[in-house]
This record gives structure tokens, C-alpha cells and sequence, in this order.
């Protein structure tokens, strides 16, 4: 077996045919996300370590995120900014010894480059499908001796009718789903309608909703990007004066979806359901599109979550799925 890494100009294709062949890659790994990460992170990421491995014969074998960043204390760790990398993606089933031989190679690997290059840690997270559809059912992590930081994470089976979707949803949320309805109408923007002005009505309630430019202009169009090449949707809620009022951005990568990030109005009023709205209609346009899971993020990034972050989980937990376990450790190779 070999890596291939970032560096290498053929990185991009076995990354993208790896995305394809092997199960459970949702769209934090995939290739218009991994752009996204290297803008919005360019002023703190220290280097992309990322690598493909690969057979002798060249076929894919893993796909593996390793970006690197510095500390408080100006050591290097293998993270996701402050949060934890998505696990290493391995072709084939847990149970076979194939499988277990190329993921012995792979946390081998990261632990020799982590040595090489004086990173001191490793964070890393596996994907909640990779429980749900029974491929992992304890955190292997531990087994390569990282220590268990588990969290959970909220989970919406959309392959199910919309009927069931809808009787999913937190009782008190429908009433305020109907009246926005009646009141403000839904447009999605994907890769069959793609307007990139369209698309900068999301960044502009950005703007306004936070009342200042966070980001650079190039990471608002790679995510429009992501939208015209199958990676992404938009979910807009207009006001009759054809004023978009909210704004929600959903990843998608073949079976998987994603919600990402949302931007409302701040002079709506609290209560006239657009959140909920749009959002509803990014479940059922994932559930249109085919996605079998939508994942509405982690509900706890931290072992004592501010009541900010409280009140998120709460919401994302009101639209039905199930909470489900989020595999998640951290390995320290230098004390």
C-alpha cells in the first residue's frame, strides 16, 4: 500500500472516484467541501495533510482528512479547526480482514506523519451512518488508543414518506410551518436551476443577519459552487414583495445531506415560523432528491454547551429523527 497526498496532482481524481466507490462518504469529504475548508481556514490552517491510499495494483483503498492546526500554545494538532476531523473513510466491511489490514495501515500512517512532523494530537469523529446503517456499533477509535469523546448528533431518515416526516416534527412546530406557509412562499435553488445571483441573496442575508462581512467573497462562491455542481441547495423563503426573508444552505453528497448553515431576516418577527419553514423545505427537497439521511448537525461540540448552543440543539432536535451517537476521540502522541 502507498499514500497519495494533496500535494500530489493527481490527489483530486483518486479523492473524487474514492467518494463514489466507498460507503458512507456524506458530504463533509467531499471535494467542494474540502475547498470551502481550505478558504475559510487559510489564515489558520498550517498544512493539508490529507491523503489516498492506495493498492499496488492502484486501486483506492481510503480516503483520509488531515488538516493541521496550531494551538493556544503554538503546538500542532491534527483537527477540524476547533473541532474534530471526520474519521478515515476505508473501502470494504469492518468484519473482513482486508478491511482490518488497510485501517492498521492507515492509523499507523497518520501516527508516523503525526511523529515526522511534531504534531501532538490527532481529533478525529466518525460518521453517525456509519452506525445507522450498521457498519460500526462502538467506537473503534479506542482500538487505535484514542481516548472516547463521544457526542450526539440529530439524524432524519428522509427515505421515509413525507407523511411520516411530517408527523416526525415537533407538534408545536406544524402550526408555525402552516402559517408561514400561507404567508411567504419557498424557492430552492440546486444544480437544475443554478443562479448565481440567486445564490448571493444568500450571502446578502448573511450579511445583514450578522450585521457585518465575515468571510472573504470566495468562500460564498465556492459554496455557490458546491450548488451548481450537485454538491449543495439552497432552501429560500420570499416575502410577497419578492424579498427573501430566510435562508437555509444544505450539503449533499449521493446518499447524504447535510444542513450547513442558515441566515433569517432580523427584522422578522421572532415568531412568524420562517426558520422552520425553510427548513422544513429543505427536508422534503432532500427527501425529492433521494438522500436517505439528513444529518442536522452535532448537538454537543463541547462536554458543557452554552445555552446558545442549548437552544440550537433544541431546534435541530424539533424537526424528528432520531439522536444518535457520534463516535468521537482524540490521540496524543507526544505527552
Amino acid at each position: 500500500m502507498k499514500a497519495i497526498h494533496v500535494w500530489d496532482n493527481s490527489f483530486d481524481k483518486y479523492w473524487v472516484n474514492g467518494l463514489a466507490k466507498i460507503s458512507g462518504a456524506t458530504p463533509m469529504y467531499s471535494l467542494g467541501v474540502r475547498q470551502f475548508d481550505h478558504e475559510i481556514f487559510s489564515s489558520i490552517l498550517k498544512q493539508d495533510d490529507s491523503f489516498v491510499v492506495l493498492s499496488d495494483s492502484g486501486e483506492i483503498l481510503a480516503l483520509v482528512p488531515l488538516y493541521c492546526f496550531k494551538d493556544d500554545m503554538g503546538l500542532l494538532e491534527y483537527r477540524y479547526a476547533g473541532e474534530y476531523l471526520r474519521a478515515p473513510l476505508i473501502d470494504g466491511f469492518p468484519s473482513s480482514k482486508r478491511y482490518e489490514k488497510i485501517q492498521k495501515f492507515v492509523f499507523s500512517y497518520i501516527e508516523d506523519l503525526a511523529r515526522e512532523k511534531k504534531v501532538i494530537s490527532h481529533k478525529t469523529m466518525v460518521e453517525a451512518v456509519e452506525l445507522i446503517e450498521g457498519r460500526y456499533y462502538y467506537n473503534y477509535l479506542t482500538d487505535f488508543g484514542y481516548n472516547d469523546e463521544s457526542s450526539v448528533c440529530q439524524l432524519i431518515d428522509s427515505s421515509k414518506d413525507i407523511d411520516y416526516l411530517w408527523a416526525d416534527i415537533r407538534k408545536s412546530y406544524r402550526p408555525l410551518i402552516n402559517r408561514a406557509e400561507k404567508n411567504f412562499s419557498c424557492e430552492i435553488v440546486s444544480f437544475d436551476n443554478y443562479s448565481f445571483d440567486k445564490c448571493e441573496e444568500y450571502r446578502k442575508l448573511h450579511f445583514k443577519a450578522t450585521g457585518r462581512q465575515t468571510r472573504d467573497l470566495k468562500s460564498f462562491y465556492l459554496m455557490y459552487d458546491m450548488v451548481k455542481n450537485k454538491q449543495a441547495f439552497i432552501s429560500f423563503v420570499i416575502e410577497k414583495d419578492d424579498q427573501i426573508v430566510a435562508s437555509h444552505f444544505f450539503y449533499v453528497l449521493g446518499a447524504y445531506c447535510l444542513y450547513a448553515s442558515s441566515a433569517i431576516d432580523p427584522d422578522m418577527p421572532h415568531d412568524c415560523g420562517i426558520g422552520h419553514f425553510g427548513m422544513w423545505q429543505g427536508i422534503k427537497t432532500a427527501h425529492d432528491m433521494g438522500c436517505s439521511f439528513i444529518d442536522m448537525g452535532q448537538l454537543r461540540l463541547t462536554s458543557n454547551p452554552s445555552d446558545k448552543e442549548m437552544n440550537i440543539a433544541l431546534f435541530k432536535k424539533g424537526f424528528g429523527g432520531r439522536t444518535v451517537t457520534v463516535f468521537r476521540g482524540t490521540k496524543t502522541f507526544f505527552k
